[in-house]
């Protein structure tokens, strides 16, 4: 379970060093350099938390940032504090219940070498800390070495996590917000979206519907259930300039045929982490399951699959079943909403209880698991997609699963 403050605050993402093999500029002003650092934090629990008064320290500069009054991070929230906007920048923009802040610091903060994050709590005299690059772990409470009046009586909550080894230009980030895995990848200040994008087509029983055409009640074709009932739906718009300057807002565009003959029948949009079915005996062999479900991101390697960045705004619709489904999107096979870490952070405070209402829990339940957080193929993180996508690749094999061609329909399909 991740160290936390304050019942629900966890350090979440660590960007090192933004302009070295792999630039990123957070603040998109056309440069990345030292100051597009940043520190992301999440708020784990099913409440809003006050951050107020939240203290950032660091070896060697002491304490660096604080929290203004107000900063109040609605549940599922992310807080990412930059160490300094450059001039011609701004601060990134994420979902509605995330914050943004910049230190104002005209100096790099993160030892690339290895470093300490340390957050501390005057209101319970405690603090947790993480670590990265084999960095030893430090005492605050001694004093000295940036730590001149951190507190002599606070307590560790934890015994501090190790976000592991960093990699130029990319971020050291738990895998799923608020996760107990960590992994080195591409930066993601702020939310995730995990939905499929405008222009979608979604298979029923009366035929092909555009997403923006469903509505509650409707059913869609599930490879495990036959027709279900659409339960829950939301959308989420970004503006054009918004995904231009936070690229991973963008889509992950699949070209028609470029999964396989027929899949997708027509280009498809999906969220960098939307899941899409991926069949057969390579997967087996890697996994031990002959199917899977991987993020639509470790498809980026494949010809005709590429980030867009759009012209005109795009919209995100999440789609939820009463379970977790395999439905059928231009032809291919794809999740519904799964209510793990990554959509409950992308979803508002608001909208996820009127979840819970319609789900008839709690709140505090919905991370507990339950038939709706019960995913209805293993998920394979990035990174080990990304390496099952190489090897279909390398075998002259298709990737994508579908309706027409693939997949094999249920006998109960009408």
């Amino acid at each position: 379970m991740a160290d936390m403050l304050r019942g629900g605050i966890v350090i979440n993402e660590i960007l090192i060093d933004p302009n070295g093999a792999q630039n990123f500029d957070t603040d998109g002003n056309g440069t990345a350099d030292a100051l597009d650092e940043y520190m992301e934090f999440f708020n784990t629990s099913a409440s809003a938390i006050d951050l107020s008064g939240l203290q950032l320290w660091d070896f060697g500069v002491g304490q660096w940032f604080t929290f203004p009054p107000g900063s109040v991070l609605a549940a599922g929230g992310h807080a990412l504090v930059m160490s300094g906007v450059q001039y011609g920048g701004s601060l990134p923009t994420g979902g509605p219940d995330d914050l943004f802040f910049s230190a104002g610091r005209n100096s790099p903060l993160i030892n690339n070498t290895g470093d300490n994050v340390t957050v501390y709590d005057p209101l319970s005299d405690t603090f947790i800390q993480a670590t990265y690059s084999n960095d030893a772990l430090d005492n605050p409470t001694a004093g000295g070495n940036g730590y001149t009046g951190f507190s002599t009586t606070a307590t560790r909550i934890g015994a501090g996590e190790d976000f592991g080894q960093h990699a130029p230009g990319v971020s050291l980030q738990r895998t799923g917000d608020g996760a107990d895995v960590f992994d080195s990848l591409a930066p993601t200040p702020g939310t995730t979206n995990v939905c499929f994008a405008d222009g979608s087509v979604i298979a029923t029983p009366r035929g092909p519907v555009a997403i923006e055409d469903l509505r509650l009640c409707d059913l869609v074709h599930t490879a495990d259930h036959g027709p279900q009932a659409v339960t829950w739906l939301y959308r989420c718009t970004w503006r054009a300039d918004e995904v231009a300057r936070n690229p991973k807002l963008a889509a992950v565009l699949i070209r028609a045929d470029a999964l396989g003959p027929g899949c997708p029948s027509s280009d498809l949009r999906l969220s960098q982490h939307h899941r899409i079915m991926v069949r057969g005996p390579i997967a087996q062999r890697m996994f031990a399951r002959a199917e899977v479900l991987v993020p639509a991101k470790a498809l980026l390697q494949l010809t005709g699959v590429s980030l867009e960045i759009p012209a005109v705004d795009v919209t995100y619709y999440h789609i939820m079943c009463a379970r977790h489904e395999v439905i059928f999107a231009n032809g291919v096979a794809a999740e519904s909403l799964f209510l793990g870490a990554q959509a409950r952070a992308s979803i508002p405070a608001e909208s996820l209880r009127e979840i819970c209402t319609l789900l008839g829990v709690r709140p505090v339940d919905l991370g507990r698991g339950g038939g709706w957080a019960k995913p209805a193929r293993d998920l394979i993180k990035v990174q080990a997609a990304t390496k099952l996508v190489a090897r279909h690749i390398k075998n002259g094999r298709a990737v994508g699963c579908n309706d027409a061609h693939a997949w094999r329909q249920p006998a109960h399909w009408t």
